[in-house]
């Protein structure tokens, strides 16, 4: 159990004072809004800086085109149309979670569990969404992927209903935000009622998602693939235990029709319906929205239903005074993919691994007709409800409070009937829920003198409560296939074994105070600087002492363009230099980080990293491997530098935004070894330091205006590069899975052993003239068919000391490239995203290799997906070695595996024809009307050998796992009345 202490008595009675004043109070420092119209008071939130941010047309994404392709999520809508922005996903099945990176990433991924420590904060109309909690990762015997629903909670928008999307990546943008904008800020504001005038928005559309084409093998080129090593290697005895399913070439299961994907592959269909109705006067007007979409996947059984309803009114009670409310909510059916590694990670249990699935329909028939018994229930609602007051004291002074409260609720129904599970049937039942409670007051002072000097000033306090917590059980060998319930009604059913019942439980409670005065100044419209001093309280770190945290930010501008030297110019008809620093806390998410240390034994067994429960009932305890945690843990911070200009050329036909940032996250907590005297394996501290720099540009121009034709283009051009600058004490290098990070060096390299060559013979193997021993690995002497590993410290012993950090997860250059056409009605838009210099391990060809050592496998490693019956590369690139070697030679930590991983991909292409301005459309009283055809994923050129280069892990790796990302088109249209 985590449960995190509130503040003291007084700041608790500062935050009940606060939650009473949050009807007269305001949320940001923004300039008055007139009290005769509500159109612009029903926006929730402007810039806490007002008109001195830096905000600006190259970090907004208006949404209006994007509207037209079937996105099913916000970093899919996102990618390659944001500068500073890196969206990666595992795979293209729909629903999925997915990562999301702004500005790179101070986070070491070393697990599923880190990537959620870099993930930006999602802002809905003002309000941070609370996102799932990564703590389920601690009960897990895989790392695989979270129980649960495990579904991408930024699925849960209808994208109709998006106004506009601005990512705020400068700290001086995001400090309102305080330690949520840690990773960034991706701020989203949807539509407003319209006042004095109904209307009616219909979107509409349906389409298709194209089977991937495969190669399909079967036993026959999987045994031609294995023959040379078992000729060239292979002993008697290794050929007498060759698998049975490849040994009998009358076995028509095997080497028959290899036409799987005749039922895992399949086309399938995609539809999307928004409807919102908005009306009203000035002093009370509001919009009511329904929207659905069904996302089916390509690979059968999958996909994604989303269902939206949202209400929002405005109402001017009295002079002056704004009221806005909000309710939404949202809920995601997920139909997930039964893929064997999954399933068999979810149930920590694996059968004979001995005999893989057929790779003929015919045959796989009857594990598909067992797979209909299965019960996947996996259902991820969310509501989010809003009231926002504003007061406008005079006409220099507002108050302005928000109060809100989100709501996730994530539940799992999984049950595995025992014909696909050699008798052993397994069900589990997974229930979490999020919570948070949102308070933000300020009150903002504006005012104007001469026309000359603009001043403002603020005071903001704001309030948020989280709470995660999950119930999950699970249990094996049921009475029956039947019986497919586990719990009812918060009962357990008592027709299962005790004793093969295993329960668990865990809740995080996280409160944060935080105060903050914001300030700016701006002369004539020439120069601006504005500041933001803040300080945020955290309960995680309340027993320390060390709980609050302080956070300044600055932001300065020089419009050139209205000084005397620039005005006449006849090319440059805008210039404007900005420049900003900023601070932020990073909250810790789960560590018990406030109560020193803990000396609780695992409740377990050896080889298990599970808490289990007893006789049904949840066991609570801090596990003894997650280390030793002693009092002194201070606030890890993100500091960050920015520079950059905005220009309009040659009568405002080319744009260009060029920006220079170096952020650097400081004082990082890390787990560190420790002498065994401490009674741990390590220890967490502070003290680890990254740096991110890189250069943003976004290029848009019109390269052609003619009466009937346009033409339009746009590039967005990011580079990356992070350094490791400190880590605790005197250490200069860690090492943990397999992966290294050392001072100096990046940490997104990867740590590997280089490929020179095979040894034909064993007379090839050198010698150490010293000692007389032929050259080893990890103490095993080198022999014929073994690789050729560099000795680079020439100690003729290849080991941990050989490997080099090479190639880079992070593109060296990424962007995208836009193109517009329009002709009198007709519109075609392009979009083509591409990543350079990034490398990727085909982690997928490493374990087709690595066949002698995975066949029959007791681990997951072991598993042979349907999807094994495929040609997946160039196998003849790939030296023939001894794959019984005691030397692993098939090990994905080499450079053999690393490939790279750059490509350029035809992203969406949308064909719009607009029908609006046609007689008898407008007889109709139809506002506009529009048809579009949109194809996404159309193609892909890369070097990459691979199914997708988009399709890596955390670590960088291609397992293969993942489901293709799919083609899709559609055909729709849009409606106003």
């Amino acid at each position: 159990m985590q449960q995190h202490y509130p503040l003291s008595s007084g700041k608790l009675l500062t935050m009940a004072l606060a939650i009473g004043f949050s009807m007269l109070c305001s949320n940001s420092f923004s300039q008055n809004v007139k009290s005769t119209g509500l159109a612009a008071a029903a926006a929730p939130v402007t810039d806490s800086l007002g008109k001195f941010s830096e905000k600006r047309k190259a970090s907004d994404l208006q949404i209006t085109k994007a509207l037209q392709t079937p996105f099913s999520n916000i970093g899919q809508l996102l990618q390659s149309n944001v500068a500073g922005l890196d969206y990666r996903r595992t795979t293209g099945e729909p629903g999925v979670p997915s990562s999301t990176l702004i500005r790179g990433t101070a986070t070491w991924f070393l697990n599923g569990k880190s990537s959620y420590y870099s993930q930006p904060t999602y802002v809905i109309d003002g309000v941070p969404i609370i996102t799932d909690h990564p703590f389920a990762f601690n009960i897990q015997e895989y790392d695989y992927e979270k129980i649960g629903p495990n579904t991408d909670i930024m699925s849960i928008l209808d994208l109709n209903d998006i106004e506009s999307i601005r990512v705020l990546k400068n700290h001086g943008e995001s400090a309102k935000y305080g330690p949520l904008a840690a990773n960034g800020i991706i701020e989203i504001t949807t539509k407003r009622p319209y006042a004095n005038k109904g209307k009616v928005l219909f979107n509409s559309y349906g389409g298709f998602s194209q089977a991937p084409g495969v190669q399909t093998i079967n036993a026959a080129f999987e045994n031609d693939f294995r023959m040379p090593f078992y000729n060239k290697y292979a002993s008697q005895a290794l050929k007498d235990n060759y698998p049975v399913y490849l040994s009998d070439y009358s076995q028509p299961a095997y080497y028959g029709a290899a036409n799987w994907d005749d039922t895992y592959y399949k086309n399938n269909y995609i539809i999307g319906n928004s409807l919102s109705i908005s009306g009203g006067k000035q002093r009370a007007n509001f919009s009511f929205g329904v929207g659905q979409q069904k996302d089916a996947g390509t690979v059968a059984n999958t996909g994604l239903d989303r269902y939206n309803v949202y209400l929002k009114i405005n109402i001017l009670p009295v002079k002056n005074l704004e009221v806005y409310t909000n309710l939404s909510g949202a809920l995601l059916n997920r139909q997930r993919n039964q893929s064997l590694t999954s399933r068999y990670a979810e149930e920590s249990y694996l059968p004979s691994l001995t005999t893989p699935l057929p790779p003929n329909k015919d045959f796989l028939s009857v594990y598909n007709d067992n797979l209909e018994k299965l019960s996947d229930v996996n259902k991820t609602a969310y509501l989010q409800g809003q009231l926002i007051a504003k007061y406008n004291l005079s006409d220099k002074i507002q108050i302005k409070s928000l109060l809100a409260m989100v709501v996730g609720d994530y539940t799992r129904e999984f049950f595995v009937p025992g014909s696909l599970n050699e008798g052993n049937s397994f069900i589990s039942y997974y229930t979490g829920f999020n919570r948070r409670i949102y308070v933000d007051n300020s009150i903002t002072y504006n005012n104007t003198l001469n026309d000359t000097h603009h001043f403002t000033f603020g005071l903001t306090q704001t309030l948020r409560q989280d709470k995660y917590k999950y119930d999950y059980i699970k249990a094996y060998k049921g009475p029956s296939d039947f019986i497919k319930i586990i719990k009812t009604n918060g009962y357990y059913n008592n027709t299962f074994d005790k004793t093969m019942v295993y329960a668990y439980k865990d809740y995080v409670n996280q409160n944060m105070n935080s105060f903050a005065a914001n300030f700016g100044y701006d002369y004539k419209q020439k120069y601006g600087f504005a500041g933001s001093l803040r300080t945020d309280g955290s309960s995680t770190l309340y027993s320390t002492g060390l709980s609050w945290f302080f956070s300044p930010s600055a932001s300065i501008y020089w419009n050139l363009h209205n000084e005397d030297f620039l005005k006449s110019s006849k090319f440059i008809n805008s210039l404007k230099l900005f420049g900003g620093y900023g601070r932020i806390g990073r909250e810790f998410l789960d560590n018990n980080n406030g109560y020193g240390p803990g000396y609780l034994v695992d409740i377990g067994w050896s080889g298990s990293q599970n808490i289990p429960s007893y006789a049904g009932i949840p066991t609570l305890s801090l596990p003894f491997t997650k280390g030793y945690t002693g009092f002194g843990i201070q606030w890890p911070y993100t500091e960050q530098f920015n520079l950059g200009f905005d220009i309009n050329l040659f009568n405002n036909r080319l744009n260009a935004n060029v920006e220079l940032y170096s952020k650097t996250d400081k004082q990082q907590a890390m787990q560190i070894p420790v002498p065994s005297e401490y009674g741990f394996s390590n220890k967490l501290v502070n003290g680890m330091d990254v740096r991110n720099q890189g250069i943003e540009v976004t290029l848009n121009g019109l390269v052609l205006n003619k009466e009937a034709f346009k033409w339009t283009t746009g590039i967005i051009l990011q580079t990356n590069r992070n350094k490791l600058t400190a880590l605790p004490g005197d250490t200069r290098t860690v090492i943990s899975n397999n992966r290294k990070i050392t001072l100096g060096q990046p940490i997104d390299n990867y740590w590997l052993l280089q490929n020179e060559g095979i040894y034909n013979s064993d007379s090839e193997v050198p010698v150490n003239p010293s000692t007389g021993a032929k050259m080893s690995y990890n103490g095993i002497p080198l022999k014929a068919g073994d690789p050729i590993w560099k000795d680079t410290n020439g100690d003729f012993i290849i080991d941990d000391n050989d490997k080099i950090l090479k190639g880079h997860l992070t593109p060296s250059v990424s962007g995208g490239f836009t193109n517009s056409f329009t002709y009198k009605n007709l519109s075609l838009n392009v979009l083509i995203s591409y990543a350079l210099g990034r490398d990727i391990i085909n982690s997928r060809m490493a374990s087709r290799f690595d066949f002698a050592n995975r066949e029959g496998a007791d681990n997951l490693n072991g598993i042979k997906e349907i999807t094994f019956w495929t040609n997946i590369g160039d196998y003849a690139k790939y030296p023939v070695y001894n794959p019984w070697s005691s030397v692993n030679p098939y090990q994905t930590d080499q450079t053999l595996f690393l490939e790279n991983g750059s490509y350029a991909k035809l992203r969406t292409a949308t064909l719009t024809y607009d029908l609006s301005n046609l007689g008898w459309v407008k007889k109709r009283g139809i506002s506009g009307i529009k048809v579009y055809a949109t194809g996404n994923n159309l193609f892909t050129i890369t070097k990459y050998s691979g199914t997708d280069p988009e399709l890596v892990n955390y670590m960088g790796y291609d397992t293969g796992l993942g489901m293709a990302i799919p083609r899709t088109y559609t055909i729709g249209f849009n409606l106003t009345l």
